[in-house]
């Protein structure tokens, strides 16, 4: 069975097998798609998550896909956190 963008890319984040300090800023291609990478900064220069911007090709034609990656307790306890993918865009495939 066919895996969808969105359970790729929560698979990668949620197993740290995405590097987002590697293509930071710059694009990377991944799977069939592009993606960019730009880290969210609200306060005190502190990185709070990611935002990833998912494009069809390095010619960024198409706009498909945007997701936030936050982080949130470890709810097994401790101290570290977890990074949490949240849909915030994806265009419908299907032209409606």
């Amino acid at each position: 069975m066919k895996k969808s963008l969105e359970e790729r890319l929560r698979y990668a984040v949620e197993n740290h097998k995405l590097n987002f300090e590697k293509f930071f800023g710059k694009g990377c291609k991944w799977y069939h798609n592009y993606l960019i990478v730009w880290e969210l900064v609200w306060a005190r220069n502190f990185c709070d998550g990611y935002q990833i911007f998912v494009y069809d090709n390095e010619y960024m034609s198409e706009h498909i896909a945007t997701f936030v990656v936050d982080y949130v307790p470890n709810p097994k306890g401790g101290y570290c956190l977890v990074p949490r993918l949240q849909t915030d865009y994806i265009k419908d495939r299907n032209g409606s």
